[in-house]
């Protein structure tokens, strides 16, 4: 069988994930998307590379360029008229993305996902917990989601859930955030010994170095962030806060840079 290596700390103390449930490898990557999102307890082995990049086509939608630094500044997708609302003053453009890398994968309750050595990968697609709890995400390197362009994915967004061990896995390459929060709270969480990769050809900063790192916005999270790795990145890491009346607890320890 394959079992999470380690035991869930911090916050997260107590995350069981799929439990005893069989490991299982998917078949395909549909067969991953509706694992990831059922109501059965799963324990789920990934032994390749899942590519969804090309599963939804591509999208040519409008974009503008807040950033006028050089060399490789990101673009910015133009998501309910971002542009026009935030940076009025930006130069508008037309852009082609991958559509795939806009909307996230479902990880409902009860889920461990696990990378088995080094070959399971998520490409071009994030994951997305939403309500969800008892989840762990581990050894997974989740990497290509519409690196040029800010709202072109992130890696994992959690928008209200609890008792969640992300642990072990490895991020690059990824348009906005590798790890967000909000607005829903993130409670009992532990973000532990991740690797960060901001070496990126595009930057908002346009210094080869990614700035979405990690953004904690939900009200009341409550996260443990321990032993990570932050390569390469000019922002982000953490920034925290939310809406007015907001109050989040992060405990951070033993972080590289």
């Amino acid at each position: 069988g394959a079992l999470a290596i380690g035991t869930p700390f911090g916050y997260a103390a107590g995350t069981t994930g799929g439990g005893s449930a069989s490991p299982a490898v998917p078949s395909s990557t549909a067969q991953l998307v509706s694992w990831l999102g059922d109501s059965t307890p799963r324990v789920i082995l990934l032994d390749k590379t899942y590519d969804f990049t090309d599963s939804e086509g591509s999208v040519t939608a409008k974009a503008c360029k807040p950033w006028t630094c050089s060399p490789s500044p990101q673009l910015a997708i133009d998501a309910n008229e971002w542009c026009e609302h935030y940076e009025p003053n930006a130069a508008m453009t037309t852009v082609t993305y991958k559509k795939a890398g806009t909307t996230a994968i479902k990880v409902a309750s009860n889920k461990t996902l696990l990378g088995k050595g080094t070959a399971g990968a998520i490409k071009g697609k994030g994951l997305r917990i939403a309500g969800g709890s008892n989840i762990i995400i581990q050894n997974v390197r989740i990497s290509d989601i519409n690196a040029q362009f800010v709202w072109g994915g992130d890696a994992i967004s959690i928008d209200g859930g609890s008792k969640i061990w992300i642990d072990h896995n490895y991020f690059k390459n990824v348009g906005r955030q590798f790890i967000v929060t909000g607005y829903g709270a993130a409670k009992s969480v532990t973000i532990s010994d991740n690797v960060f990769d901001g070496a990126s050809t595009y930057s908002a900063t346009c210094n080869g170095r990614h700035y979405w790192t990690l953004l904690f916005t939900g009200a009341s999270d409550s996260i443990t962030l321990a032993r990570n790795y932050l390569y390469q990145t000019s922002g982000r890491g953490p920034k925290l806060g939310g809406t007015n009346g907001y109050s989040q607890s992060v405990h951070i320890y033993n972080k590289s840079v």
